[in-house]
């Protein structure tokens, strides 16, 4: 099986696929919404006339960026199902190909939007009626599902992409060696953290406003978030593809 072109490219282009182009494509959309000027601010989060706010954001470019990273971490996690004979590489490829199915699925409100947008006919905010999708229901203790998902990803960027290069690099096992990202990754959660607080510093000053109003993705900022989570998971499949190949 051929490997693609963004994962050689990845491959021999270290420091700018970990690096430069994440940090790049987060800070160009945040150099639009940030910028006082609706037209930019709209092309990131769009604020469509006679659609809820958290129904037209899902046609702008952050949303559908988001879709299109998670799109891909399924489709390089079949291809490493497929080219591996290894079982334990398997069952990881196939589990972060159903895992990325349903974050896919919860991102697009299982077509929620689309539907609206065509019907004319939108749904409601109230958490009582919330149908949507599964990580925005609140639990009968007033905390939204999302809090879960927060943590467990929390956890496995820490576990997956900073502890396992550090600790597990030089194991001779065949799978791990084949399953533990290179350290490389670490820069890319570092870059992650820190476009984070930059995010949520700028919304917090205020740049987010425009003409007194708050920014299309008030209280939703960490959307900036999920789409370097994605991006990661991406980066990481379509190396471990090329890891792969380069075994055969």
């Amino acid at each position: 099986m051929q490997s693609s072109i963004f994962a050689r490219w990845a491959r021999g282009h270290r420091f700018e696929s970990h690096v430069v182009l994440p940090a790049a494509i987060s800070l160009l959309l945040m150099a639009m919404y940030f910028s006082g000027n609706a037209t930019l601010q709209n092309i990131v989060a769009p604020d469509m006339e006679n659609m809820p706010l958290f129904s037209a954001r899902e046609f702008g470019a952050l949303e559908m960026l988001q879709n299109f990273f998670l799109l891909c971490i399924g489709f390089y996690s079949i291809r490493c199902f497929m080219a591996t004979g290894d079982s334990w590489v398997r069952l990881v490829t196939l589990l972060l190909f159903f895992i990325s199915v349903f974050v896919f699925l919860e991102e697009i409100d299982y077509g929620a939007p689309f539907i609206e947008y065509f019907t004319g006919v939108h749904g409601s905010l109230a958490a009582e009626t919330w149908d949507r999708n599964w990580h925005n229901k609140t639990s009968a203790s007033g905390v939204q599902n999302v809090s879960y998902l927060k943590l467990m990803s929390n956890i496995g960027l820490l576990a997956g992409f900073v502890l396992a290069p550090l600790l597990l690099s030089s194991v001779r096992n065949r799978t791990l060696k084949l399953l533990v990202p290179s350290r490389w990754m670490i820069a890319t959660v570092v870059l992650i953290v820190l476009l984070r607080f930059l995010a949520h510093y700028l919304d917090d000053a205020g740049y987010s406003m425009i003409a007194g109003n708050p920014g299309n993705l008030d209280k939703n900022i960490s959307e900036f978030r999920e789409l370097n989570m994605y991006y990661i998971f991406l980066l990481y499949t379509a190396l471990l593809h090329e890891r792969i190949i380069a075994r055969q």
